[in-house]
């Protein structure tokens, strides 16, 4: 990936959820060889430009995030050396339609404070759009458009966007000296003047050491002035305040204008050309290197932190990693026995196991799946009868398919009854249940109603909900279909979503957010690969469900989220006997935080989970909870029990599925509560 001059800001906004310091890394060092066309030292940056580059990632304090708002500055600034350094402020807003442009001046300027280059210079208001400029300050306060966003500038980062607006002084907007003091330790040591700043095929750079005199450099390209530019009139003055405001730091640039006889700060930037401005000589760039020294790193944000934990673990680690593993492979290891795989752990527990590899847009992965447990409890001699071994091995569902039309029901109450002592950890009572998974496990088994395979049928299932609560509480479908090969993927919209119409939890579910990116080939491979008839759920248990329906098929629908960039919370509301008795709230989805908690109606955080499960430590109520609760006593007043899922975007409601043998086999994490909501739900036993 070449970087060349493009700005790469959506590009790693979009990325910024899996960027760890690494990876960061690589990045950085990308695109600084390819600027200034020598390697990047992590360990040990000697250049200018590599001490930049390594204060991104390495060097953080708030107070640098102070004096890079070009907004918030103003108060550090107040406060070092006086406010009359300042360009007055005029207002401030957090968003463009509050500005009342009618109390504004004339003449001003527009800024946001959280990059460079974000201006609206206005010399006569009466010629202002507007309209345009709102769309203009509120594409720039976009999240994406945070310069940490372009290559990591740490000072950014926690930047909240602020409009504000300045008065307009004539010589600043229309000036053309710019004057930036390399501040290091708080001592001056090099100036360089820019002019011509109107035109960057007129721009200049001319350099100066600690003494003003000229240096026989430049960087980025740009040439010096001729003849040299003068000093300003202030230059002692600008030097005094420049040191009081670098005091704090092991190195900043204070950039002043000179209009008239009074001095204002431009801005204080501590990535100085971005650490990727090649210097002509080369030579220059070690030796303004030399004269920054930060103290060693300094590391505010957790994941920059874990960064270096990690490096410092690898470091002493490796060598326990490996005993480890050679204990592991003493006490572990793989047997087969009549086609079955295991791991065994001493000869007494043996793990079926078996694997597999999917294929998607995104690459191939190899899956491990533990299919239960086997626990030698007893060893007997060779002349011993009486020993005992407990077994559980699934049927797969391509067997299930197989063997549809010769399975019992005897056999599906024998395998309901294994698969729960394996996962649940007790054997049902499949004869008088009383918890809720024993009582889900019985619908399975004995419950019967033609309508449940339509409702449950994500394609079909749309038409079954618009009559009876309407279409506008589903996500429009884009499609159904029955072959790969009938998707017209130009046709469809650069943002959608992909599934499975009887498909379990996110198995089968392609979330599309750029199109453009998709390997189009490999998307319908995968797809195809979901259309084996043994992929219903209903082949998942050993056809114990009234849940097989007529035919496979992809179901496309649109792609909706919350807000700008929002994921959408999961509301899973439980219903037994016609009334909403609990639910289960997914959020964080997405991310590395997701959480599963159980709440009651008043939507009160109960005291349990699914076994392995993440619970948040608080879960806000839905906006339009006592709608969803109204849909779902609409919608399952023909059933004894149904989860119905709901997601809330932008204000609206929509159904997202109705599932009728939820979470069974899944263990909870408190048996107690297992029976407890059991007692919710009343079986239609005769």
């Amino acid at each position: 990936m070449k970087y060349g001059n493009r700005d790469p800001r959506l590009e790693h906004y979009g990325m910024r959820r899996m960027l760890d310091d690494s990876m960061k890394q690589e990045i950085l060092s990308q695109v600084f060889f390819e600027r200034v066309h020598y390697e990047m030292d992590w360990e040990n940056p000697k250049t200018f430009n590599q001490k930049i580059m390594w204060a991104k990632l390495y060097y953080q304090d708030m107070l640098i995030t102070t004096c890079c708002d070009k907004y918030a500055v103003k108060d550090y600034v107040t406060e070092k050396i006086g406010a009359e350094y300042i360009v007055p402020t005029i207002g401030a807003w957090s968003n463009p339609d509050d500005i009342d442009f009618d109390t504004l001046p004339e003449k001003f300027v527009l800024k946001v404070n959280w990059s460079s280059g974000f201006n609206i210079i206005v010399p006569d208001k009466k010629k202002l759009d507007v309209d345009a400029a709102k769309k203009q300050l509120r594409s720039w306060m976009k999240p994406e458009m945070n310069s940490y966003y372009q290559y990591f500038n740490w000072g950014y980062k926690h930047m909240k966007p602020m409009i504000y607006a300045e008065e307009y002084l004539e010589q600043v907007a229309g000036q053309v000296y710019d004057y930036k003091f390399f501040m290091c330790g708080g001592e001056m040591e090099y100036l360089f003047i820019a002019t011509d700043r109107h035109g960057d095929h007129t721009l200049t750079y001319t350099f100066f050491d600690k003494n003003l005199e000229h240096i026989p450099c430049t960087y980025g390209g740009k040439k010096n002035a001729k003849p040299l530019p003068e000093m300003p009139k202030n230059i002692d003055k600008m030097i005094g305040l420049a040191k009081k405001l670098a005091e704090p730091f092991p190195f900043v640039r204070v950039d002043f204008y000179e209009v008239g006889d009074r001095v204002y700060l431009g801005e204080m930037t501590f990535y100085s050309g971005g650490g990727v401005l090649a210097f002509d000589p080369e030579e220059w760039d070690l030796r303004l290197g030399e004269k920054i020294h930060f103290p060693g790193r300094k590391i505010m944000d957790h994941e920059s932190a874990a960064f270096l934990c990690e490096a410092k673990i690898r470091q002493v680690g490796y060598k326990m990693k490996e005993n480890v593993k050679a204990l592991i492979k003493k006490f572990v290891r793989k047997e087969a026995h009549e086609g079955q795989k295991y791991l065994s752990v001493l000869g007494v527990i043996r793990l079926p196991y078996k694997t597999h590899t999917e294929s998607s847009a995104k690459g191939t992965r190899r899956y491990f799946t533990l299919q239960g447990v086997e626990i030698c409890y007893k060893k007997m001699n060779k002349s011993g009868s009486d020993s005992m071994q407990l077994t559980y091995r699934p049927c797969t569902p391509l067997e299930n398919y197989m063997l549809e039309g010769k399975i019992t029901p005897q056999m599906q109450r024998i395998h309901a009854e294994q698969k729960a002592y394996a996962q649940m950890g007790y054997f049902p009572n499949l004869r008088n249940p009383r918890s809720l998974n024993e009582k889900i496990i019985w619908l399975a088994l004995n419950y019967k109603n033609p309508h449940i395979a339509v409702a449950a049928d994500k394609g079909k299932a749309k038409q079954w909900l618009a009559e009876r609560i309407g279409w506008e509480y589903l996500i429009p479908t884009i499609g159904v279909y029955e072959d790969v090969n009938d998707i017209d993927f130009n046709a469809l919209p650069e943002k959608f979503v992909a599934k499975l119409n009887d498909g379990w939890g996110g198995d089968e579910v392609m979330i599309v957010r750029s199109k453009s990116d998709l390997d189009i080939d490999r998307t319908k491979a995968v797809l195809s690969s979901w259309l084996y008839p043994w992929k219903n759920y209903y082949y998942q248990n050993m056809c114990m469900t009234d849940e097989k329906m007529e035919k496979p098929t992809i179901v496309i629908e649109e792609y909706v989220q919350q807000g700008s960039t929002g994921t959408l919370d999961d509301y899973k509301i439980y219903c037994c006997n016609g009334e909403p008795r609990f639910a289960l709230v997914v959020t964080g989805r997405g991310t590395n935080h997701q959480a599963r908690s159980f709440v009651d109606m008043d939507w009160n955080i109960l005291p349990f989970a699914r076994t392995g499960k993440a619970v948040a430590e608080h879960v806000d109520r839905p906006q339009n909870l006592d709608k969803m609760l109204e849909l779902c006593r609409t919608l399952c007043k023909d059933f004894p029990f149904v989860r119905v899922d709901f997601y809330e975007a932008n204000g609206r409601i929509y159904v997202g599925e109705m599932t009728f043998t939820p979470g069974m086999f899944l263990k909870f994490s408190s048996r107690e509560w297992d029976f407890k909501l059991g007692e919710y739900l009343e079986l239609p036993m005769e």
